[in-house]
């Protein structure tokens, strides 16, 4: 997977939330994204062959989340420093 492709699909999540702010709040929708993502990686771990155990699969995908979480705020937090 290229870097640029991986963002680009992520650009479109987001677009996709954006648009849908006309009609939702945020907060509800921040948590709709959340049980989408859970739900399509349940999805994607079972689809896989269960490799791993469930417990590993969670803490291997929280521990992503944290990481792209915490960055994301990061970067976001800079953008308004700037801005």
């Amino acid at each position: 997977m290229l870097e640029a492709d991986f963002f680009e699909v992520s650009d479109e999540f987001v677009n996709l939330a954006n648009e849908m702010l006309d009609e939702w709040a945020q907060p509800m929708l921040s948590a709709a994204i959340m049980h989408a993502a859970a739900r399509f990686n349940a999805f994607n771990y079972l689809s896989q062959g269960e490799q791993d155990s469930p417990a590993q699969a969670v803490e291997f995908l929280t521990n992503q989340y944290r990481q792209m979480l915490e960055e994301s705020l990061r970067e976001l937090k800079r953008e308004q420093a700037v801005g």
